[in-house]
């Protein structure tokens, strides 16, 4: 029992040095007005200023924009192909299912520079480069990995079983897909809505590249604050990042939880 505790304790604190401590450091660092080397404790603090320049700054308002525009464009396109995909591998044997099972890891296989500058190529020959579309593609091909793993793992739990029965009872395809098939996979598509909407809100370089500069999301403006050695601007980019992230993934877990504990 004692080392059980004591093994509690060391993870705990293992959490709190490696992940609280520095959650701490950029939330000073965004309300600190004058914090320099080697102040362990900033010197004059502004509690009001990261709401100030969230409201004041247009930048700031403009990536934030963008970022949420890509991350639901992101997942809107994420879902619609990764949905079928996974339901095609879990519910039929076909010819060339092994080859698509590892074709739709590639993404995570090859180098994002290499995948990127060929993607660009594409683009710039078709004219998407620069468009919401061509960017959301980009951040998409990143996110199918995740979205098709995820979905596929919880579709094969129940093969289509439960589909067939829906049908043979008199329900059309759609009302079969939105009340049974759905209800039952939900899990899987709260992993895939939040895994994609992860992936791009964390993007740079696929904005970067396909954006041609029309998109400066969070991620892209707060890059060169950090590398110029702006840390409070940069602090008060990473408290945005983080809030635009996790908020909008609790209010779907909380939703889908709720939708959850309705069907049962």
């Amino acid at each position: 029992m004692a080392s059980k505790k004591i093994l509690k304790l060391l993870v705990y604190l293992l959490f709190a040095v490696l992940v609280l401590m520095p959650l701490f450091v950029i939330f000073m660092l965004a309300i600190s007005k004058t914090w320099n080397y080697p102040s362990l404790w900033p010197k004059w603090v502004d509690w009001g200023y990261y709401f100030r320049f969230l409201i004041t700054n247009a930048e700031m308002q403009a990536s934030l924009l963008s970022s949420m525009e890509l991350a639901v464009g992101t997942v809107v396109l994420t879902i619609l192909i990764a949905y079928p995909t996974a339901m095609a591998l879990s519910y039929y044997d076909f010819k060339g299912k092994k080859l698509l099972n590892i074709l739709v890891y590639l993404p995570m296989i090859i180098p994002s520079i290499a995948v990127l500058t060929n993607m660009d190529f594409i683009m710039i020959k078709y004219g998407l480069n620069g468009s919401f579309f061509g960017v959301v593609s980009a951040h998409t091909l990143f996110c199918l990995p995740y979205a098709i793993k995820l979905l596929y793992d919880n579709l094969i739990l129940w093969k289509d079983k439960y589909e067939v029965t829906s049908r043979n009872l008199g329900a059309t395809p759609l009302q079969t897909f939105f009340k049974v098939t759905i209800p039952l996979n939900k899990n899987g598509l709260q992993g895939a809505v939040m895994m994609s909407y992860i992936v791009s809100m964390t993007q740079y370089l696929g904005t970067l590249l396909i954006g041609d500069g029309n998109y400066i999301t969070l991620s892209v403006r707060m890059f060169p604050f950090t590398t110029e050695g702006k840390y409070r601007i940069a602090a008060v980019y990473g408290i945005t990042f983080m809030l635009v992230t996790l908020i909008p993934l609790y209010l779907i877990d909380v939703w889908v939880t709720h939708k959850g504990r309705k069907l049962a």
